[in-house]
């Protein structure tokens, strides 16, 4: 590559030019080539404000060179000492942080999910089935997801589907909890009356005894082996296009909670050199033999590609009432459900831990929160910290207990502004202890957030409106506001903690001198920073660098 140049346009970027054996290339049409990363690693911003996470480093703007954070300070100061023909960056009406990292993401699902049947939203069962019926079959089934009947006058049901797709159809719920499907993909499963329901799951059946199409929790898991698999290739290509959409977002990184067939993208990717996202993969429990045999370690990999934990559930979600509680749900004598026994979670767990695998546990309800702190406490370090996915309502006796065993908390605080009324519905007065943010902050806790992608939108924006407001279009006012995070407090919880959940916080989620060059430009206005989640949510990204390459401009 040969030196950044000065010429005339484009005058929103300086007039820079890249300059290869091609001759000079606009700099945002480099933007677009695959050759980016080994043409531009370094960069000198100025802001309104870096947001480093770290105190020693504070300032309105930041210089890079070979991917490292190089200095955090005064523009007019720092000016003064790049090298000349650095890209400079000027966006005095923005704030610059760490790349957000998603912490919990089903990244593969939702990147296939975006040419599949979109069903979220959808206010009827009428209007979803109006969605379904023109789908097109893709390896012979008609594929789709979002769907959220809480709200709906009628439920799912298989005979609604089988008006409109005579072909097999196969629908995951907005929570990913339960499956919606039509006869000839219950046929095509084996399903019957005859069926049993699975331990920790339930084929919902109508007062006769047959099979609704309604799958709960592990009954979802006998479709498995009739679903067609989309081919590497078609993965591949997703992940590709996903990954840009993620850059445009401000998200550098993801945490990923899927089994080998989405592993094998990232690989593939890697492998290329064509991965630019921080992925740190969390394998499904049943893997587990398969790691300890092939000696799989947390924290092992490579920039770009670390192995994580192992992920289990113990009970399953507010929105299908499968959330395993303490008490029974408003109104009813139901509890939710126990997903994994205690005795089959505790030995996978000291399997793994003896052999340096982290623990990944989803726990929603209070019950499966208590039980996955008590599992957890007394197990061996690894590599990477052992933690608890979602920890969506905790019982006021249990809410200490996690900092107290160094666990980390993956949240989600996208979830407030769909799941505020369910959790009043059915919570009642416990839903003080629902994505109780600022009280576990105040314990000590290490709160990671993240999407649930394709649950709730990928976009962080939601994120950090949700808990800085804690509000919805479902209320007046703010949702238990002493629960609210300010903006500080937020962007941690989406870098630094991340980063240190991971075990690489030596590396990323801050931008002091040394660090990793992942950070984001957020164009927000000034309002942001006094602690109005609206501002945030206004914004938008015009920049993203990841080790210090320049993926995204706007």
């Amino acid at each position: 590559m040969g030196p950044i140049a000065t010429a005339s346009v484009p005058a929103c970027l300086g007039g820079r030019y890249v300059e290869n054996s091609n001759g000079r290339i606009p700099f945002q049409l480099a933007l677009g080539t695959p050759y980016l990363g080994s043409m531009i690693r370094s960069g000198f911003i100025k802001a309104r404000r870096v947001m480093t996470m770290v105190p020693a480093a504070s300032g309105d703007s930041i210089f890079w060179t070979n991917g490292r954070v190089v200095e955090v300070g005064s523009g007019s100061d720092i000016a003064r000492r790049i090298p000349a023909g650095t890209p400079e960056f000027d966006f005095p009406d923005a704030i610059i942080t760490p790349g957000f990292v998603d912490s919990h993401t089903h990244f593969v699902q939702w990147a296939l999910g975006r040419n599949q049947v979109q069903l979220a939203g959808a206010g009827s069962r009428i209007e979803a089935v109006a969605r379904v019926a023109t789908g097109v079959p893709v390896q012979g089934w008609v594929i789709g997801q979002g769907w959220d009947a809480n709200h709906w006058s009628d439920p799912p049901t298989r005979w609604a589907l089988d008006a409109v797709q005579m072909g097999p159809v196969y629908l995951d719920s907005l929570d990913v909890h339960a499956a919606w499907v039509n006869s000839a993909g219950l046929t095509a499963a084996g399903i019957t009356r005859s069926s049993r329901d699975p331990d920790g799951g339930r084929i919902v059946r109508d007062s006769s005894g047959e099979p609704t199409g309604l799958l709960l929790e592990r009954a979802v898991e006998l479709m498995l082996p009739v679903l067609p698999v989309p081919p590497l290739d078609v993965r591949i290509s997703a992940v590709l296009e996903a990954q840009k959409e993620a850059h445009r977002l401000g998200i550098t990184g993801i945490h990923n909670v899927e089994g080998h067939a989405a592993y094998q993208p990232f690989s593939v990717l890697d492998q290329r050199g064509q991965l630019r996202l921080r992925v740190l993969f969390h394998h499904p429990v049943a893997d587990l033999a398969d790691l300890v045999g092939g000696g799989i370690r947390s924290g092992e990999g490579s920039a770009w590609l670390t192995e994580g934990g192992i992920k289990m559930f113990l009970d399953g979600s507010l929105g299908s009432r499968t959330a395993w509680m303490l008490e029974p749900y408003e109104g009813s004598r139901d509890r939710g459900m126990a997903i994994t026994s205690e005795s089959m979670a505790s030995q996978a767990m000291q399997l793994a831990a003896e052999n340096g695998i982290a623990s990944v546990v989803h726990a929603i309800g209070d019950a499966a929160v208590r039980r996955a702190l008590t599992l957890m406490e007394g197990l061996s370090g690894t590599a990477i910290r052992h933690r608890i996915e979602h920890f969506q309502c905790v019982h006021p006796q249990d809410l200490e207990r996690a900092a107290r065993a160094g666990i980390v908390l993956s949240m989600q605080p996208a979830h407030i502004l769909t799941d505020i009324p369910l959790a009043e519905r059915h919570w009642g007065a416990r839903s003080a202890g629902a994505y109780a943010f600022r009280s576990l902050l105040n314990t000590g806790a290490v709160l990671a957030f993240g999407s649930d992608t394709p649950v709730a939108s990928i976009d962080p924006r939601d994120g950090v409106f949700a808990a800085m407001s804690r509000s919805s279009e479902a209320i007046t006012g703010s949702w238990f506001p002493e629960e609210r995070l300010d903006l500080s407090a937020v962007i941690r919880a989406y870098t630094a903690a991340p980063a240190f959940a991971a075990g690489l916080d030596d590396r990323r989620g801050t931008l002091a001198p040394g660090m990793d060059a992942d950070l984001v430009v957020w164009q927000t206005p000034a309002e942001v920073e006094r602690a109005d989640g609206s501002a945030f949510r206004a914004g938008h990204v015009a920049l993203t660098a990841v080790n210090g390459e320049v993926v995204y401009l706007r």
